[in-house]
C-alpha cells in the first residue's frame, strides 16, 4: 500500500464504521454493552473523518506532476539527484539545495548568469508555478497544507520538489 492509498483507506475505513455503527449499532450489541450516546459519537465522528479526508482528495487536484521515466542510464533528466536524494532520506534543505543548483544550471543554459538565475528563483520570477516559486522564495508549508497533506498523502515539501523539477524540465525542452 502506498502512502497516497492511505488515506483513502482510512477514509473508507471509517465510511464503513460510521455508516455500520450508525445502522446497526447497537441491536447487535449485547445489552449494557455500550450506551447509545458513544456508539453514536463514533458514528458521526467516522463519518466526519470520511467526508473531510474525501473532501481533501477532490480539492487538492495539484498533486504534482510525474516526471518521464527514462529507459535509458545515459539519458539526464534535470532533477535526478534530486530523486535520489529523496530516495536517500536527505534533510529538506540538502534537498532544496540541490534543487537549487539544478534549476540556476538550467536557468543559465537560457541566458541568464549565476546571481540573476538565483534572484529569480528568490523573487518567483522564474514560474508562474506557486509550488515550484514556493521551493525557492522561502514562503513557509502552511498547517492547512500540511493537514492537506497528511489527508491527500501527497507531502507538501515533496509536491514542491516535483512541481520545480517538472517546471526545469519544460524549460530545458523548449
Amino acid at each position: 500500500m502506498t502512502v497516497r492509498t492511505v488515506p483513502l483507506a482510512v477514509g473508507l475505513g471509517a465510511t464503513a464504521l460510521g455508516l455500520g455503527l450508525a445502522a446497526v449499532g447497537a441491536p447487535l450489541l449485547p445489552a449494557g454493552a455500550v450506551s447509545t450516546l458513544p456508539l453514536l459519537a463514533v458514528a458521526v465522528f467516522a463519518v466526519a473523518v470520511a467526508v473531510l479526508a474525501l473532501l481533501v482528495r477532490s480539492l487538492d487536484g495539484e498533486r504534482g506532476p510525474r516526471l518521464p521515466d527514462t529507459d535509458s542510464q545515459f539519458v539526464s533528466v534535470p532533477g535526478d539527484a534530486v530523486d535520489d536524494a529523496l530516495a536517500a532520506g536527505e534533510g529538506r534543505e540538502a534537498i532544496r539545495r540541490r534543487t537549487e543548483a539544478v534549476a540556476v544550471l538550467a536557468l543559465e543554459r537560457e541566458g541568464l548568469s549565476p546571481a540573476a538565475a538565483r534572484d529569480a528563483l528568490g523573487d518567483g520570477t522564474w514560474t508562474d508555478t506557486a509550488g515550484a516559486r514556493e521551493l525557492f522564495d522561502g514562503t513557509p508549508i502552511s498547517l492547512v497544507d500540511r493537514l492537506s497533506g497528511w489527508l491527500s498523502g501527497t507531502r507538501p515539501f515533496r509536491r514542491r520538489v516535483a512541481l520545480a523539477t517538472a517546471e526545469l524540465l519544460r524549460r530545458t525542452e523548449r
